[in-house]
């Protein structure tokens, strides 16, 4: 059967069609091409305005209040000439001049959660050092030492600007000389020199940068120790020289040469660093005897020095009470008879250093407070004020006609 052949199919090939498109204008020329670079600019300013870009304080505006203050410590508001006396809870602003001077210190908190406690001897500004300034604080003198909360926040000097990142903590010190050390005990720290110099700092680390604003090598920062003893609010009795009053101990840390013993009479004097009642350096070991202690609080701490000379961080601060030894109640010498009673409904200190004591006692019985004697009304109450001896408890000892005696050690409130 013979094979039958396919059809061809007429079919026509077209040639390819040319499309030609006319010349587009240059975008400065579209006026539709304008308007959405424009938007697009606009947006990005205002992403950078508002969400990117730190907010310049003005002058005047208020940033900060004091928090604490110890000895005497001054202000000078914005645009004014005369200094006056610095009060707790006093407002601080944009401009404002914080100054501390011998043996007092204050400390700063900041609306945006940073704290700084400004050490003795020190010039502080409140802002930067110009108008345009981002910098939440200037120091221009002296020793600060700082706790960053959430934003990241600068801080300048005469040679240094310093952008401490969220929930850094250090210490910023500017000698007479016009150096200035940082040091970052926690978190990082940005440091930029106006030789234009870049370092990073961070934990347990520190840069030196001279008058000319050069800086020198980063260093390593021993550790805080460890306080091991007294044990918190322990309770110490009192012994007479040459007897050891306290022993205090606490453990080596790494770049630790010697250590500092520093401490304090109260918690204020303490947060600030002051060392009002000790500041012992050069400590070779790990232990310091303390010897002729009176009775009172001690609140202390140790930090460790390297090899340069470089002071770490403070350990975290403890106290304890040196107290009068117990003094054994006599027994009765007759069957019923009992030593006097002593209730004190009244134990507060009104003003520095005066006391307001109210109680009852027996009647007849006689009524000393720190060894300072009260007036009993013919009922047994007593109701006066009278001048305190010294730091820490107050001692009251009722003593009836036949020589027995009820004593009680109370701390004091402050109204």
């Amino acid at each position: 059967m013979a094979r039958e052949e396919p059809l061809a199919l007429d079919t026509e090939i077209l040639a390819p069609t040319e499309v030609t498109r006319p010349p587009r204008k240059p975008f400065y020329k579209d006026p539709l091409s304008i308007i959405g670079w424009g938007i697009a600019l606009a947006s990005i300013v205002a992403y950078w305005q508002f969400f990117v870009r730190k907010p310049v304080p003005k002058p005047g505006q208020q940033v900060a209040r004091l928090t604490a203050v110890e000895g005497k410590v001054k202000v000078k508001a914005n645009a004014r000439e005369a200094w006056e006396s610095a009060r707790l809870s006093d407002q601080l602003h944009v401009g404002d001049v914080v100054q501390t001077e011998t043996r007092a210190g204050a400390q700063i908190s900041f609306n945006s959660g940073s704290v700084v406690s400004v050490r003795p001897d020190s010039v502080v500004y409140i802002g930067g050092s110009a108008e345009s300034s981002t910098a939440a604080w200037r120091v221009q003198s002296g020793r600060v030492n700082f706790s960053v909360g959430d934003e990241t926040t600068e801080i300048v000097t005469p040679t240094v600007r310093t952008t401490a990142l969220q929930n850094a903590a250090g210490n910023i010190d500017v000698t007479g000389v016009g150096e200035t050390g940082v040091k970052i005990f926690r978190g990082q720290a940005q440091v930029e020199t106006t030789q234009g110099q870049k370092i990073t700092l961070t934990e347990n680390q520190a840069v030196q940068v001279d008058a000319a604003g050069k800086a020198g090598a980063t260093l390593n920062l021993p550790p805080p120790p460890t306080l091991i003893a007294p044990a918190a609010k322990a309770r110490l009795p009192l012994v007479a020289p040459p007897e050891t009053s306290a022993k205090l101990t606490w453990n080596a840390v790494r770049n630790g040469v010697t250590y500092r013993v520093s401490m304090d009479y109260n918690v204020t004097q303490a947060n600030l660093l002051l060392s009002a009642a000790l500041d012992e350096p050069g400590v070779a070991g790990t232990s310091h005897d303390l010897r002729g202690l009176n009775v009172g609080q001690y609140f202390w701490r140790v930090s460790a020095v390297n090899k340069d000379g470089l002071e770490g961080a403070s350990s975290r601060v403890s106290f304890f009470a040196v107290v009068e030894p117990e003094t054994p109640q006599p027994t009765p010498t007759s069957a019923g008879v009992k030593p006097p009673v002593l209730v004190l409904q009244a134990l507060d200190e009104v003003a520095p250093g005066i006391l307001h004591v109210g109680g009852r006692t027996d009647p007849g019985a006689t009524v000393l407070v720190d060894g300072t004697s009260v007036k009993v009304l013919a009922d047994g109450s007593f109701s006066e004020y009278v001048r305190r001896s010294g730091p820490g408890e107050v001692v009251i000892r009722a003593t009836g006609a036949d020589g027995q005696f009820t004593e009680q050690a109370r701390a004091a409130s402050k109204r």
